[in-house]
């Protein structure tokens, strides 16, 4: 049987490559907080200063004399990258019982189930972050509800503004909770902006509004999680709910350069680092075990970078 031999697990390079790039359907934790890699599991990143970078200094100078010298200010924080890790059995039945071509088809579909749990977390641990009012630079509840009377195009321009005019840059992306998307993208104030009068050109997609926020990006969190207990009743909720997030982060991530967040990857040899790892067959429990795990710290580093807008549709 393959896998029944051998003492150290098998780095399964086809698997991986799928790994790396794997994205469920409404999971966007890595666009939220970019992933950056770093050479040791716990250590200080800088913060460096904007008042610095935004000061005017005096450039001119006299003949023969030195260049006027400025210095930058720097403070810092510290990271932990945490070990996440799932796994999931192969075992001699599923071996035995499928035919030749499916097996093949069951390790991968044990892969997906590993790294849908993986993303869930990382989405769940992300979005508590951004949607509690007290972790980003500025939030508000909108005025009057977006599925009522609401004025969703004005309460996203007064959130883009807040963070423009706070730091000086232009927020570059907006994420919508889904509950928020649904009621932003059929509002006719929006769809008579885009489509023009009368709506005639039915409703929005993100790209189109997009452009019209002029930004370079709009998600959709349309991810959903089971809160309810195993062995007891499904109970089903979107993560982001109705919250909507302006914010700014780079599109070259780079711990040097400001973010709203950054997700802190360690990165070294001999680290699992999304890559799935086949450990060998184990006579004891009769089955090979699928595994997939990486290091990582989850920081909001700089959080006037970022505008929360929540109770989009439940405000009154």
């Amino acid at each position: 049987m393959p896998g029944a031999t051998g003492h150290d697990l098998h780095i399964d390079r086809f698997l991986s490559e799928f790994a790396i790039g794997y994205r469920p359907e409404g999971f966007i934790a890595d666009m939220i907080f970019p992933t950056v890699s770093v050479e040791k599991q716990s250590n200080v990143y800088p913060i460096w200063s904007r008042a610095d970078r935004l000061r005017r200094r005096k450039t001119q100078r006299s003949p023969g004399t030195y260049a006027n010298r400025i210095e930058q200010t720097i403070s810092s924080d510290t990271y932990f990258a945490k070990n996440y890790a799932l796994s999931s059995p192969v075992t001699i039945e599923d071996r035995l019982n499928a035919d030749a071509a499916i097996v093949q088809g069951a390790i991968e579909g044990r892969t997906e189930l590993v790294l849908d749990g993986l993303m869930l977390d990382w989405e769940v641990r992300v979005a508590h972050q951004v949607t509690s009012g007290s972790n980003v630079g500025s939030y508000s509840a909108v005025s009057s509800a977006w599925d009522g009377s609401g004025d969703p195009i004005g309460d996203v321009n007064q959130a883009i503004d807040n963070v423009h005019y706070s730091t000086g840059v232009m927020p570059n992306r907006v994420v919508f909770g889904v509950e928020a998307w649904k009621s932003f993208r059929r509002d006719s104030n929006v769809r008579n902006l885009i489509f023009g009068s009368n709506n005639g050109g039915g409703y929005p997609n993100t790209s189109q509004v997009a452009q019209l926020l002029d930004v370079d990006e709009v998600m959709v969190a349309g991810a959903f999680e089971n809160t309810g207990e195993e062995g007891l009743a499904e109970s089903l909720g979107a993560i982001w709910g109705d919250a909507c997030l302006v914010y700014y982060a780079p599109t070259r991530p780079t711990i040097d350069r400001p973010s709203l967040g950054y997700s802190i990857r360690w990165n070294a040899p001999g680290l699992p680092n999304m890559q799935v790892e086949r450990h060998p067959y184990n006579s004891r429990t009769k089955s090979e075990e699928i595994e997939v795990g990486y290091y990582q710290d989850e920081k909001l580093t700089a959080t006037e970078y970022g505008f929360l807008l929540v109770a989009c549709n439940s405000s009154t």
